[in-house]
């Protein structure tokens, strides 16, 4: 009775070093983001979104030149919140859309959906149609 214990420990501790081993030689699997992002380039229009503040409404009046940053990253460190702040473009505001929106053209860069326009006091949300 006893070899036969050992008998079944031997074999399932070499089972399990080779599911082991088999799991290590497999190359990990790395997904594939695909992406349909959208860029405006200089002379097409976006669409500003304010919230409809009095501040911003009057930073974002018609003919502001306004200058846009895309914020990338997520890596926390030390005394720095991870997130980079790049600027990518320039919008010149051309008409007021209402209480939430105005609408400008990319005067200089490319511009993405979710790239925030920023003025001293307020930001707006950049959307490209």
């Amino acid at each position: 009775m006893n070899r036969v214990k050992r008998l079944l420990m031997v074999s399932a501790m070499l089972a399990l070093f080779l599911l082991m081993t088999a799991c290590a030689t497999v190359p990990p699997q790395v997904p594939v983001q695909v992406t349909n992002a959208v860029f405006a380039k200089t002379g097409d229009t976006v669409t500003l979104f304010h919230g409809g503040s009095k501040l911003a409404r009057e930073e974002f009046c018609l003919n502001a030149t306004v200058p846009v940053y895309r914020y990338e990253g997520r890596t926390p460190s030390l005394g720095n919140t991870g997130v980079d702040r790049k600027e990518v473009g320039k919008i010149k505001v051309t008409k007021d859309l209402g209480d939430y929106y105005v609408e400008g053209v990319v005067v200089e860069g490319t511009i993405k959906n979710g790239d925030v326009a920023v003025q001293a006091q307020s930001g707006c949300l950049v959307r490209v149609p």
